[in-house]
């Protein structure tokens, strides 16, 4: 005969691994999440070429967004560094446009949004001036935690935050999941304003 406080110690046993299995699979689903880049390179003319030189050399980290940080691997941030120079001396200082593109999860666009990538600072899009030296360019990717509207309504969260439809499907198809995206790196000859010619 099955006693009321076996019944009461059985229930209490599986809602307490209920709660383990759903506690620890939101942690899990950010473990593993890569990210890898592609270069494009744009010509500013036949004997002029742009040469990157992938200088980041950390490898075995895992994005999780920011808060979710478990074990040494973890990181809320990846910070990726290239070296840009040019083939030819230049005469004059020319603008070097830097577009991140293409962003993906595991070749899916529908969570791309929740990726944020910063190229120096400035947003996925940056201009610099490059001249003869070679300039490192840093480029930050971070992961915005998913949050629907359920979630902030019952967290009692400001409701800017609904990012996605449903969060634990957003967990769900992102988790382990591999980051792309593309880097189109072009120059530009720069404008001579008329306060230059003034001067000359």
């Amino acid at each position: 005969m099955i006693t009321r406080r076996f019944v009461q110690i059985s229930t209490v046993a599986i809602l307490l691994i209920g709660f383990i299995f759903t506690s620890g699979s939101a942690f899990a689903y950010w473990r593993e999440v890569n990210v890898s880049r592609d270069v494009e390179i744009v010509k500013i003319g036949e004997p002029i070429e742009i040469i990157v030189d992938d200088i980041y050399s950390e490898s075995n980290l895992h994005l999780v967004p920011e808060g979710y940080i478990i074990s040494v691997q973890d990181v809320e941030e990846v910070q990726l560094e290239y070296e840009v120079s040019v083939s030819r001396e230049l005469i004059n200082t020319v603008n070097l446009n830097i577009r991140a593109v293409d962003i993906l999860i595991d070749g899916s666009d529908t969570y791309s949004h929740l990726v944020d990538i910063s190229i120096m600072g400035l947003g996925s899009e940056a201009q610099l001036d490059l001249f003869n030296e070679a300039l490192t360019i840093y480029v930050t990717v971070r992961l915005e935690e998913p949050f629907d509207e359920e979630e902030v309504v019952g967290k009692n969260l400001d409701e800017s935050l609904v990012n996605v439809e449903d969060s634990e499907l957003a967990y769900q198809t992102i988790t382990g999941k591999t980051i792309t995206f593309t880097l189109n790196f072009e120059l530009e000859v720069k404008e001579i304003s008329s306060n230059d010619n003034s001067q000359n």
